[in-house]
């Protein structure tokens, strides 16, 4: 019951948690826009072969920590111990130990990726990340703060990481330590997180291995672990095919496109992890999770597609005028992956709802099908007909996920229209291209930076009055959620 997971009357569930949405996404998006701008200005600063040692490096560093990351905090999220320190000391400990086990991995692994790739500057770039894990598990405070809502003290502590990683990754290239700069900085922002974390935490950080919980948190996590093995059959095999085929030139240029269209999956991170808490505390009224389902997912379209559709339309404007033409054949990919990225955002937060009922399983199934249309597509396009021919194929492996994903929500909560959703969802960004475009058909001669930037406040504007006009009464609710103290849904 929401009453007795909370500090709060359940009564105002729904305003936490919609005000949550607002304020969170807010946040996060000012703390990952500073991400994006890095990553311009490390474009800017690196040459593409640096860019792709990097990206080797981290992409597989990041992988490995995906495979760790396989449910604990949601699961502690969900349970009701009645002691809720020992719930969360039993917790980390099981995330400590599994984070202390990738730590020796990611070492152990150093030599090998250099070996594999062949190139020997990998290994000390590699083991210089050998941490994150241990980080990442010092900074496990924040999931109390995300099961009791509390996202003030949750996002003080999340977005230390790009905030601190920004300003000391780019005093660390103005220096003149180039690849080096992207390792410090992200060391510098992953330590400043986690003293951070240790001083807000209400809980000791004491160890308790406790063989039910062991238990209970590997039924819980095996399906997810499963997921991110394949996800790790996405990411590490795009990195080593491009830098098989093109060399390291290849791997900067699927790294690039990677980071920048990682933003528009930060309405995943931000609307999820606001929600879960409160699907887990209403999961004995479906139409109460519908609701939560839909508006969830609508709020996230008004960010997600315009995004995809930016990258779209923009794409030659970013790389020309922005990241210098060294990154011209990246463009298809930015164009590609920012629309497939944007399609995947329509009903993004399933899998939270089968956990929050806890059932794992479809996870499993659903990233099997995602890597093997990678897998039988792109993959194989990627050496027949270069980088276009990976982009295109592309499409396949959002078509084998959105099918999985529609059959599995209409199990869970058979009243959601995803279709539907999604074709509402973009007729403001249709409108706001389409306008665009029809400016772009009157257009001569060789392209101006004005005219871009004409071209994207036309964009903006369209895309402005086209949401408003379609989501007036969601956007006013939401509004509403700001100023009320109370909202009127009730969990009991």
């Amino acid at each position: 019951m929401a009453s007795e997971r909370f500090s709060f009357p359940a009564g105002e569930l729904r305003h936490r948690t919609a005000r949550g949405v607002l304020v969170n996404g807010a946040f996060i998006l000012a703390a990952e826009g500073l991400v994006v701008v890095q990553q311009v200005l490390v474009a800017r600063f690196l040459s593409v072969s640096q860019v792709g040692l990097y990206g080797i490096v981290s992409i597989t560093v990041i992988t490995l920590l995906t495979l760790k990351q396989v449910g604990i905090d949601e699961q502690f999220v969900q349970q009701d111990e009645a002691d809720q320190e020992v719930a969360f000391q039993r917790a980390f400990t099981i995330e400590l130990a599994l984070s202390g086990l990738f730590a020796l991995l990611v070492a152990l692994l150093a030599p090998v990726i250099a070996l594999l790739y062949g190139d020997w500057e990998l290994a000390p770039l590699m083991l210089a990340l050998a941490y994150l894990p241990l980080a990442f598990a010092l900074q496990a405070p924040a999931w109390i703060f995300l099961r009791r809502m509390d996202f003030v003290r949750q996002r003080a502590i999340q977005a230390a990481v790009p905030t601190a990683t920004f300003i000391a990754t780019l005093a660390l290239l103005v220096a003149g330590l180039d690849v080096w700069a992207l390792v410090l900085g992200a060391l510098v922002g992953n330590v400043v997180a986690a003293v951070i974390a240790l001083r807000l935490s209400p809980f000791r950080l004491k160890l308790d291995l406790h063989a039910p919980s062991v238990r209970l948190y590997a039924m819980f996590s095996w399906p997810i672990l499963f997921a991110a093995v394949a996800g790790l059959v996405i990411r590490q095999g795009q990195v080593f095919a491009f830098n098989a085929h093109l060399g390291l030139a290849g791997a900067g240029f699927i790294t690039l496109a990677v980071t920048l269209t990682r933003y528009v999956d930060r309405a995943d991170q931000i609307v999820t992890a606001t929600i879960y808490p409160a699907i887990c505390a209403v999961t004995d009224r479906r139409e109460v999770m519908t609701e939560l389902f839909m508006k969830s997912n609508r709020v996230t379209a008004m960010w997600a597609l315009p995004f995809g559709a930016f990258l779209a339309l923009f794409a030659p404007d970013l790389v020309h005028f922005v990241l210098g033409d060294k990154w011209e054949p990246a463009v298809i990919l930015l164009q590609i992956l920012g629309i497939t990225g944007a399609v995947h955002q329509l009903g993004f937060n399933w899998t939270a709802f089968y956990r929050a009922v806890g059932i794992s399983r479809p996870q499993a199934v659903y990233a099997a099908a995602a890597a093997l249309a990678f897998l039988a597509v792109p993959l194989p396009l990627l050496f027949a007909q270069g980088i276009e021919g990976f982009a295109y194929g592309m499409f396949a492996v959002m078509a084998a996920a959105w099918g999985t994903r529609a059959w599995y929500i209409k199990r869970l909560l058979p009243d959601v229209r995803l279709t539907s959703l999604a074709l509402r969802a973009s007729i403001p960004v249709l409108a706001a291209s389409v306008a665009v475009l029809l400016v772009r058909l009157t257009e001569s001669g060789s392209r101006a930076a004005g005219v871009a930037l004409a071209e994207l406040a036309l964009f903006a504007l369209v895309l402005a009055v086209a949401t408003w006009l379609l989501e007036r009464p969601l956007l006013g609710e939401m509004a509403g959620y700001l100023k009320r103290r109370r909202g009127v849904v009730a969990t009991g």
